[in-house]
């Protein structure tokens, strides 16, 4: 009776943690939204600035310190919510709003 009272215990205790793991790693933009978003920003650089001549240095810290920005003005939770309703004909102000400020801060004009 006793190891049957630990051994639900031990599986309530470990839900609990997954469950807040889970809830701590969608606060934070996974490692594939960062890429996403940094690999978005050389693109754009690289383009705009370097067709003619090749790049005198390297973007990547640029992109990601753009990313870090972003990371800190909209909450992962937030873009994620406007990302899940996908393309809308008519997107509502708050979402054309949100993605207008993702992508100039991503773009250096934010």
């Amino acid at each position: 009776m006793i190891k049957m009272l630990i051994n639900m215990g031990c599986t309530l205790l470990g839900a609990a943690l997954i469950m807040t793991a889970t809830h701590a790693q969608e606060q934070t933009y996974p490692n594939h939204e960062r890429e996403k978003a940094i690999i978005f920003c050389m693109t754009r650089e690289y383009v705009l600035q370097y067709q003619e001549e090749p790049a005198e240095k390297d973007l990547f810290p640029v992109c990601e310190s753009r990313f870090a920005e972003l990371e800190s003005s909209i909450p992962y939770e937030k873009y994620k919510a406007v990302r899940d309703k996908g393309y809308m004909i008519y997107p509502d102000n708050q979402s054309t709003e949100l993605m207008e400020k993702y992508f100039d801060i991503l773009m250096g004009k934010y």
